[in-house]
């Protein structure tokens, strides 16, 4: 590569659009779930896994922990523990 970019470039250009998706698609979805009080959701993980993408590729990896800020990541994660330990009380 005929330039180099500093290591922080990447991950910030990353980290802002995932920014973008949280700024935007939370207090939207919120108003929208208030008013007929049915459950919405935006476009699911998108800005969490733009959060684990930059924080994976950052000079600091422990930044990728900032995925759990999207409440579809831990809504995955809760998901994923409740169906196996509601499956284990069925049988």
């Amino acid at each position: 590569m005929w330039f180099k970019l500093h290591p922080w470039v990447v991950p910030v250009f990353l980290g802002a659009i995932g920014l973008l998706y949280f700024v935007v698609q939370i207090p939207v979805f919120l108003k929208k779930t208030r008013k007929d009080g049915r459950n919405h959701s935006g476009v699911p993980f998108v800005g969490g896994l733009h959060f684990l993408i930059a924080g994976l590729i950052s000079p600091c990896k422990w930044l990728a922990v900032f995925c759990l800020l999207d409440y579809a990541v831990i809504g995955g994660i809760y998901k994923i523990i409740n169906s196996k330990f509601a499956g284990d009380e069925n049988q």
